[in-house]
Parts: C-alpha cells; sequence; structure tokens
C-alpha cells in the first residue's frame, strides 16, 4: 500500500519532522504481523526494521533449562529492532507477534541511511533507544516485586495502549510465557480480573471493559513507563496515535 496520503500510526515516526518524514516515506512498506509470527531468532541477521502501528512484538529468552520468558515489548510507540538502532548486524533472542497488528518495515540498509543523514529522526531513535532501555529495567524489577495480578493487569494496559478497539487476540498460553508463570495462574488472574468486572475473555481475545478499574489494578511500573514514553517521544505536526488515559 502506498503511504503518500496516509500518516503514520507509529509514535516514533509521528514525531518525526514533516521533512525527514517525507524522505523516509518512500522506503517504508505496510505489512500484517500475524499471532505467532517469528520475526527473528538469535543469530539470524537483522535484515528489516519493524515500525508497529498496533499489536505487540516481544522479545523473548530461550531456556534449555525451562519455558521462555518475555524480556521486552514493542509497539507503536517504537522500533524493532532497537539493536539495528545501536549497530548490533545479528539478533540476540527471538521476536515474535503476540498480539496481532500491522507495521511499517523497511530495509535495514535504509534504515541505517537514515540515521546517518536524517539528524532529527537520530535523535529521536537515540530517546527511544535510553526510553526502551529503562522500561527493560523497570520490568526486571517489576517482575522481582509485584505480584502476577498486578504485572497481568500492567501487560493487558499495555496491549490496549497499543491495539485499536477496546479488544485484542491474546491467549492465555501466551500470557503465561510472557509474565513467566504457570497457565493455571494466569487462568486465575484472568478470572478474577473479569469477576471484577474489569475485562471480559473469550475465544481467546481479551475486551477492556473497566480501564480506570484494571489501571487500579496494575502496578505504578504500567504509569512510570508510559509516562516516560510520554516525555521521550513529544508530538510535532500530528495527533498523539496512543490510547489516552
Amino acid at each position: 500500500m502506498s503511504l503518500s496520503n496516509t500518516a503514520p500510526r507509529n509514535r516514533l515516526l509521528a514525531a518525526m519532522r514533516e521533512a525527514e518524514w517525507e524522505q523516509l516515506k518512500p522506503h517504508l512498506g505496510r505489512l500484517d504481523l500475524p499471532i505467532g509470527k517469528i520475526l527473528f531468532e538469535p543469530g539470524e541477521p537483522l535484515d528489516r526494521v519493524y515500525f508497529p502501528e498496533t499489536g505487540v512484538i516481544s522479545t523473548v529468552a530461550r531456556f534449555t533449562d525451562g519455558p521462555p520468558a518475555e524480556m521486552a515489548t514493542t509497539g507503536r510507540e517504537g522500533v524493532l529492532s532497537v539493536s539495528s538502532a545501536l549497530g548490533a548486524a545479528e539478533a540476540f533472542c527471538r521476536h515474535l507477534v503476540q498480539v496481532p497488528g500491522e507495521a511499517l518495515a523497511m530495509d535495514v540498509e535504509a534504515f541505517q541511511h537514515a540515521q546517518r543523514t536524517l539528524p532529527g529522526f537520530a535523535d529521536l531513535l537515540n530517546a527511544y533507544a535510553r526510553t526502551f532501555m529503562a522500561q527493560v529495567l523497570q520490568s526486571v524489577a517489576c517482575n522481582a516485586v509485584h505480584s502476577v495480578e498486578e504485572r497481568c493487569a500492567r501487560w493487558l494496559l499495555m496491549c490496549h495502549d497499543r491495539s485499536n478497539g477496546e479488544r485484542f487476540q491474546l491467549t492465555q498460553e501466551f500470557l503465561a510465557e510472557m509474565l513467566g508463570v504457570s497457565r493455571a495462574s494466569v487462568n486465575l488472574v484472568a478470572r478474577t480480573l473479569q469477576a471484577a468486572g474489569l475485562i471480559r475473555y473469550s475465544r481467546g481475545g481479551i475486551n477492556i471493559v473497566d480501564r480506570e478499574g484494571l489501571e487500579d489494578s496494575a502496578c505504578e511500573c504500567y504509569r512510570l513507563v508510559r509516562v516516560l514514553y510520554d516525555e521521550t517521544l513529544p508530538l510535532s505536526f500530528r495527533d498523539d496515535p496512543l490510547v489516552t488515559a
């Protein structure tokens, strides 16, 4: 699909200077991100860069002696892989689509050329990389301190921010892997949140019924990271593509 008459729904791209966006736009193409699609495996070349517009891409660590666990997530606020912006040539871990959506994508050569020649774009990438690192570090602390219910509520809010509408596709199996807990634990938490009238879960999809109540159930990490992204990626000539809390 041509991007000539469409504005990006990706937060990082939407914050670009308009003149630089016009130079970057011809190198981008829109594609689907089906659930479960693996974008990169460890050791594979980072030959493409993705700017999600909807959906969630998970960065996952895999272990020989245990189940996989999520290390970070990327949605419409950023770019995958941030390692490409830092000069990495190969993927360190697995990147897969957790919540289906769409993305704008470009070859890594064109991306790196834009990084060298578009100073405003380079500044945005550097700011995003710092914020992404803060998100990862906050998640490490969150996983060590906060309850499964608090972390689950945080994760659902992050998915909601990155989706269109109140419902998004998400299986309990995936959610258990991302939280690093058993499926039985996720099932119990989902029933608790549903009984409280905060969500409705059915047929592999989740509806956010009471977002304010879900925010009250989440740990402080959700708000801390959300505010950090709002401060890092100020808006320029487009409306905020993220859900307003």
